[in-house]
């Protein structure tokens, strides 16, 4: 073994040796049986950490609870290993946005389990094992990222909301216990903790600035890519595809998002009367029977940030204001159509003081209802959203639709019509 990888695999000298001897056993296994697992493994810390009920990691450690470890057999203990490999793979501590922290957990680990199991990889571990909790899989949720389990999840189950009291009961908002967290591990977020470097629970965790945790997702990415270049063969499909993502050069989304709304344009320019944005200065614009006509649509039931949309909004105001006349209507959008705004180059308002104010489920139907309804013939949609509608994505033939999905880290969805740009900080 090479001395680079031999101190990938130094561990917390606090561990028992039993434990430790077993969890390095198994990342060597891979190593040497499929490199894929076994290089990424390598590059976690094991730290032990009792006061979880399972195991965990935040993308640097491999953190587990040593009695639960020394139920598991080997075979078992390799699909923990792989397991917590996949979490940092999908990038799932910082994937989760606003979802809720419990159900979220749950659509990750259904996700990687199917995969662990249809690529043969340890044994799942049972009930026996996660103290009648129940693991997570089910052959219904395959072809599904997290996301798409999530919705399914949070359907199925009337979009409650969840919290975990001290053993461990996953309680709903009418105070039902529907599970409990010793049957799934836990992912976890990087977090910033006390004075003493602990959370709200007194447990240890490591602050990460956000710079730091850019640069940790960059770490992981590079890791997985270059995992898979050594592994040939060993790579599940579904991350070939991912890294195929990954590796394949993207047009900034900006880029497309301004070559799509001027495509909308005739070329029929006037220097008749300058923007009221630009001062004393005359702008060459649009004529008034060529004035650009959008409509942006805002997905509430994704995890949309102030930052988000901020940015999103500011780009289309900035597009907008090199052109004399427009007129961009704004709506947010679940089951109905909400917020609804135009902003005009007469007018001079500014389009990132719109504001969101929240919503439920995701039904993309409802936006072309409203503009059949209310008359409305845009030159371009533009919608921002998950990308994850409950059922159809619209009407393709009313008018040019532009999806700009934000927070498919995963699977890279495509619209079945108009045109999909990802939304990348």
């Amino acid at each position: 073994m090479s001395t680079a990888v031999a101190e990938k695999l130094e561990v917390c000298p606090k561990m028992s040796a039993t434990v430790r001897e077993r969890m390095t056993k198994s990342r060597v296994r891979f190593l040497l049986t499929r490199p894929f697992y076994g290089t990424l493994a390598a590059r976690l810390i094991l730290t032990e950490a009792n006061y979880m009920p399972t195991a965990a990691t935040d993308g640097r450690r491999l953190l587990y609870n040593v009695e639960f470890v020394n139920k598991l057999s080997d075979s078992e203990l390799d699909f923990l290993v792989a397991h917590e490999v996949l979490h940092c793979v999908y990038d799932h501590m910082a994937a989760r946005g606003d979802r809720n922290p419990q159900v979220y957990n749950a659509a990750c680990d259904y996700n990687i389990n199917l995969t662990l199991v249809d690529n043969k990889i340890g044994t799942i571990i049972g009930s026996d094992k996660l103290g009648g909790g129940e693991p997570c899989y089910d052959t219904k949720y395959r072809d599904m990222g997290s996301y798409e389990i999530y919705e399914k999840l949070m359907e199925d189950n009337d979009n409650k909301n969840y919290t975990v009291d001290a053993e461990g009961n996953i309680i709903d908002e009418d105070g039902n216990v529907v599970g409990n967290i010793s049957g799934m591990d836990i992912h976890l977020e990087p977090a910033q903790g006390d004075e003493n470097g602990n959370d709200a629970n007194g447990n240890p965790v490591d602050g990460m600035s956000a710079d730091e945790r850019k640069a940790l997702q960059d770490e992981i990415k590079q890791a997985v890519i270059n995992a898979a270049q050594s592994a040939g063969d060993d790579v599940p499909d579904d991350i070939k595809r991912m890294i195929g993502e990954l590796t394949t050069p993207k047009m900034d989304w900006r880029e497309v998002l301004r070559t799509q709304l001027e495509s909308s344009l005739k070329r029929d320019f006037t220097f008749m009367r300058p923007s009221k944005r630009s001062g004393e200065v005359i702008f060459p614009g649009m004529s008034k029977d060529e004035e650009l006509k959008v409509t942006v649509a805002i997905d509430t039931s994704g995890s949309i940030s102030t930052e988000m949309l901020r940015d999103f909004v500011s780009e289309v105001q900035g597009i907008m204001d090199q052109y004399q006349d427009y007129e961009v209507t704004i709506m947010q959008f679940d089951t109905g159509v909400y917020g609804v705004e135009v902003f005009t180059a007469e007018g001079g308002e500014d389009i990132s003081e719109y504001e969101i104010r929240g919503g439920g489920g995701t039904d993309f139907d409802a936006v072309w209802n409203y503009m059949k309804e209310n008359d409305m013939e845009p030159d371009q949609l533009i919608m921002f959203t998950d990308g994850y509608p409950f059922g159809s994505w619209g009407d393709e033939d009313y008018c040019d639709t532009l999806f700009v999905i934000h927070g498919d880290t995963e699977r890279r969805l495509e619209s079945p019509f108009g045109i999909t740009i990802h939304y990348d900080v």
